[in-house]
C-alpha cells in the first residue's frame, strides 16, 4: 500500500521493508503510514518547495505520531498494564514530544536550521521506535500469548533482537543517519544558493540593472 502523494517523485528517505513489520498488523499499517509520510517531509525539505508546506507535512506527522502512540499504548496495556516496561515505554513516547516542543520553541524563537534538527530528531527517533522499540514489545506480547511469563517473554525478546540482529538494526539506523544529514545537507546548499541569489538581485537593483525574471 502507496502513501506517496500524487505530485510526489519516487523519493524515499526511509524505504520500507518487510524485516520492519511487528507483526501485528494495526501497528504494522500504522508504521508504514508514518514512514510515508516522513519520506513525504524529507522530499518538501530537499526539494525546491516552500517552507510553509514542510510546516504542514511536519504539523501532519506530528498529528498521526501522537495517534499512533496513544493506539500502541491501548494494545501494549493489555499485556504490560502496570509494569516498569509499560511506564517506560510511555515516558518515551512523552520524551519525543517533550523533544518536538523544544524544537518548536525554538523555531518560533527565529533559530535558523530548527527545522533541519527537527527532522534528523524525527528520522533517528522514529527509526529506532520501528526497529527496536516496537519489535521488541511485539515480540514479548507473542511470547505472552503464548503463555511466558512478562520476565520470560523480556528474555525471549532479548534474545531475538540480540545478535546478528542486533547489529542488523545499529546498522540500519546508522544508514538512516547518514540519508538524513544528506538531505540536511541538500537544505543547507539550498538556503545558501538562496541567499546568494538574493545578494545578487540586492546589487543587481542597487545597480538599477535588469532584474531577473
Amino acid at each position: 500500500m502507496s502513501f506517496r502523494a500524487a505530485n510526489q517523485p519516487d523519493f524515499e528517505l526511509f524505504p520500507w521493508n518487510s524485516q520492519f513489520e511487528t507483526g501485528i498488523e494495526q501497528i504494522d499499517e500504522q508504521h508504514r503510514k508514518l514512514v510515508a509520510i516522513l519520506n513525504r517531509l524529507a522530499w518538501h525539505l530537499s526539494a525546491e518547495e516552500d517552507e510553509l508546506q514542510a510546516s504542514d507535512v511536519l504539523d501532519e506527522l506530528l498529528d498521526y505520531t501522537h495517534y499512533h502512540f496513544r493506539s500502541e499504548e491501548g494494545i501494549w496495556k493489555q499485556y504490560f498494564a502496570g509494569s516498569s516496561i509499560e511506564a517506560n515505554h510511555h515516558k518515551a513516547h512523552e520524551h519525543f514530544f517533550e523533544q518536538v516542543r523544544h524544537y518548536q520553541e525554538r523555531r518560533e524563537a527565529g533559530n535558523e536550521n530548527t527545522l533541519a534538527e527537527m527532522f534528523d530528531f524525527l528520522t533517528r527517533w522514529l527509526a529506532f521506535h520501528i526497529l527496536e522499540s516496537d519489535r521488541r514489545m511485539a515480540l514479548m506480547t507473542f511470547s505472552i500469548r503464548t503463555g511466558h511469563s512478562l520476565e520470560e517473554a523480556a528474555d525471549d525478546a532479548d534474545r531475538t533482537l540480540g545478535g546478528t540482529t542486533s547489529v542488523m538494526v545499529q546498522a540500519i539506523l546508522e544508514i538512516y543517519g547518514k540519508l538524513s544529514s544528506s538531505t540536511l545537507q541538500l537544505m543547507k546548499e539550498r538556503a545558501a544558493r538562496r541567499a546568494l541569489e538574493e545578494e545578487v538581485r540586492q546589487l543587481r537593483a542597487e545597480k538599477g540593472g535588469p532584474g531577473e525574471t
